[in-house]
């Protein structure tokens, strides 16, 4: 089991590093754009004085919560090098940037109001880790809001053969379906789970921590 959570994770680090500097002129870093309007319409929905992007990239998202919200304590983890450089270049010193790993969070119990992950989590080998950290790491009351592609079954099913197939070279692991989306958060001790799908192609889901 290791070996395939290393294969994934070696494969999205070396994709990652590679794109870093023209990352928005590649696919995934256009289909990010196409989803930083509706996912930071819901940032602004949610009451919070600290957020966490996991899976930060180059710091657009947290780049955009700057200019929304004065005073706000923003943290940001990627497991890329390159792209934690690329996003200190943009933010500055006022954002703490860590190149680490998702599913070991270097932050206290309770520390943040809000944790946004925008088209990463389909990287992640081990979501129940990533979402359990992501728990432990809220506040009570606190929320996640994810942004994910999203493809009918059909088409769902055969990208996902792909996916788990040796020839995966981008080191994604799994499109889920609402279904899934559900179940994975409730299972990890969220609540109030809602779920939408944004003109048939991604969606984004928003829930609370129960404590």
């Amino acid at each position: 089991m290791s070996n395939k959570i290393n294969f994934y994770k070696n494969k999205s680090l070396k994709y990652f590093d590679k794109r870093a500097s023209d990352f928005f002129n590649t696919w995934d870093g256009r289909f990010c754009i196409l989803m930083y309007e509706e996912v930071m319409r819901r940032i602004k929905a949610q009451p919070f004085q600290s957020i966490l992007d996991i899976g930060c990239g180059t710091g657009a998202i947290l780049s955009r919560a700057l200019s929304e919200f004065a005073g706000i304590q923003a943290c940001g983890i990627d497991l890329s090098r390159k792209m934690i450089e690329k996003a200190a270049e943009v933010l500055g010193p006022g954002v703490q940037l860590v190149v680490g790993d998702s599913d070991d969070l270097p932050w206290p119990h309770n520390f943040f109001d809000l944790v946004v992950c925008n088209s990463s989590f389909h990287h992640f080998p081990e979501p129940v880790k990533v979402l359990n950290e992501i728990n432990r790491v809220l506040k009570p009351g606190g929320r996640i809001i994810i942004a994910e592609p999203w493809w009918s079954r059909p088409k769902r099913f055969f990208i996902n053969m792909f996916l788990n197939s040796p020839f995966n070279y981008l080191g994604d692991v799994r499109i889920y379906s609402e279904a899934e989306t559900r179940a994975l958060l409730e299972g990890c001790g969220f609540a109030s789970v809602g779920w939408e799908l944004v003109d048939r192609k991604y969606f984004i889901a928003i829930a609370l921590t129960k404590n």
